[in-house]
């Protein structure tokens, strides 16, 4: 239990180095060629659903979070776990690494919760772009929709007045 508070903590240190690194960044007027889409399967449960909401004629790559592994459940989609992430915010699984390298053109943070790992998923994301919602940490999306996590129509829309403002549609 201690190690895993000092490990959070870590992996915390390194999300806010990494967030102070950053600098202002301009926003490429180049239309969105790739998706990703980060949920909290724990309270949302019909992805499916807020995937055809977007409607974004590319494809989205959907990662999910549940806080406990279960064995009882079927899974079969990419998902992570709050054990997932090592020491310094090090992604330990595969499927991970692989969605936090992706070089995705807009990420969208689809939950609502101050969850380490779900924070860590996001701020360690290569992606231009970063939207969430409510709730979001405000310091590593670019933008942040005003709504909640049940209207995703609301949602959609405005990600899309957003992105059109931007000149990314």
């Amino acid at each position: 239990m201690f190690l895993k508070g000092l490990q959070q903590k870590s992996a915390k240190k390194a999300l806010t180095q990494k967030l102070h690194k950053t600098t202002t960044k301009e926003v490429e007027a180049t239309p969105i060629q790739t998706i990703g889409l980060i949920i909290n399967a724990d309270i949302t449960d019909n992805v499916t659903y807020i995937v055809q909401s977007l409607q974004f004629n590319v494809a989205v790559d959907v990662l999910y979070y549940h806080k406990n592994a279960q064995k009882n459940r079927e899974v079969n989609h990419p998902v992570f776990y709050d054990k997932d992430f090592g020491w310094k915010g090090k992604a330990k699984t595969e499927e991970l690494a692989q969605f936090l390298s992706k070089p995705f053109d807009l990420l969208i943070s689809y939950y609502s919760d101050n969850i380490v790992a779900l924070q860590l998923a996001s701020g360690l994301q290569a992606a231009t772009f970063k939207v969430g919602i409510t709730g979001c940490d405000q310091k590593i999306h670019d933008v942040i929709i005003q709504t909640k996590e049940e209207d995703i129509a609301t949602f959609a829309k405005e990600l899309h007045r957003y992105l059109q403002i931007l000149n990314k549609l």
